[in-house]
């Protein structure tokens, strides 16, 4: 049952947004953020532990392997991209989510994510053109943010989505992705979500714009286990060293190679004024590649932007993803946040800097 407070609570927020809607691109203040945009209550604590708690289940297989996974290859640009389509027939969710994992991660990463949607939710996990699974040209083949952000559009109307009410959800650069898309006016969701979106390349610039277009994809396959021990060495959490294993264990490095080239100059900062739809920011982890600080300063910089905020360890990062898209598909798209979510949104603050084109 929905209380007069957080009726309340919701129409203030509405209100909010749409003051922030502007007929002309602005940019915001983002230096003087309140810290308690990355703090909750004990009792706020203890209801994110309880809803992750009560959302996983176990002994669930990896979805990729499940006999009843649908896999389908879309049409892109020079080659096609993989879609898993999962259906389970008795769904708790009222709309299907569309999921958009990060840079180079294979599905067996997500075993945790799925164990939360299992028999839930009807999902459709997009592989962008970095991903092993694409089959792409490799001499003709783009790779820049606004391609792979087109592709993702391109699925959408592939699989006759265009026309319903849907979830858009990404992860850390899928999320980039996602907000690239949405930027160039390409993507269209009634509601998006954005994980822990990625501001820029976490790689080395300096390598990627003077060093690896001289290297030759098949070097840098030799040189896995140093990229292995690279990428490790300032990583302690486990469940992302494993993470991490897993991506670099599944690179195809011509991608990888052209991918970076392509995007060592994107940038979400200074942009995310261009973008004038309603996004949800989503966070509650942090590590060696995910600045916490950035993702409520995402939010503040969307024109529309909205932070929700439940922290949690890094352990449980898939399960937070998977509770986002789980409670967001059981709602419209109309309801805006959904319940038990609400208590979780923080509310920004922003102040109009000037702009010049």
């Amino acid at each position: 049952m929905t209380t007069s407070s957080q009726t309340n609570d919701t129409q203030q927020r509405s209100s909010q947004v749409s003051s922030a809607t502007v007929a002309s691109p602005k940019i915001y203040h983002t230096s003087k953020l309140s810290s308690d945009l990355l703090s909750l209550s004990p009792d706020m604590l203890q209801q994110v532990t309880d809803l992750l708690n009560s959302s996983r289940q176990s002994n669930v297989p990896p979805f990729q392997d499940l006999p009843d996974i649908e896999e389908i290859y879309v049409s892109v640009p020079n080659g096609e991209i993989r879609v898993l389509h999962y259906c389970p027939s008795s769904a708790e969710s009222v709309r299907p989510l569309v999921f958009v994992p990060g840079w180079g991660v294979p599905p067996s990463v997500f075993i945790d994510w799925f164990s939360v949607l299992y028999n839930r939710v009807e999902f459709y996990y997009i592989e962008t053109r970095e991903k092993e699974s694409s089959r792409m040209h490799r001499w003709k083949t783009q790779f820049t943010m606004s391609r792979k952000a087109a592709d993702i559009q391109l699925a959408i109307e592939a699989l006759g989505l265009q026309e319903r009410d849907f979830v858009l959800s990404g992860s850390c650069w899928g999320a980039a992705m996602i907000l690239q898309g949405v930027m160039d006016d390409k993507i269209k969701a009634p509601t998006i979500i954005a994980v822990d979106p990625m501001h820029t390349i976490w790689y080395s610039k300096f390598v990627l714009k003077y060093v690896a277009p001289l290297v030759p994809a098949w070097v840098f396959g030799l040189l896995r286990p140093f990229l292995k021990r690279s990428k490790l060495r300032n990583m302690h959490e486990p469940v992302q060293r494993q993470r991490a294993l897993d991506v670099i264990d599944a690179a195809v490095f011509w991608k990888w190679r052209k991918a970076g080239i392509q995007t060592h100059e994107f940038e979400l900062y200074g942009n995310l004024h261009k973008i004038e739809e309603e996004i949800f920011v989503f966070n509650g982890t942090t590590d060696a590649i995910h600045d916490q600080f950035d993702y409520p300063r995402i939010a503040t910089q969307l024109p529309r932007g909205r932070f929700i905020f439940m922290k949690t360890s890094e352990d449980q990062r898939e399960w937070l993803m998977a509770l986002a898209g789980l409670e967001f598909s059981k709602v419209h798209s109309s309801d805006k946040v959904p319940l038990v979510l609400q208590p979780f949104e923080k509310t920004l603050v922003r102040e109009d800097i000037p702009h010049k084109e």
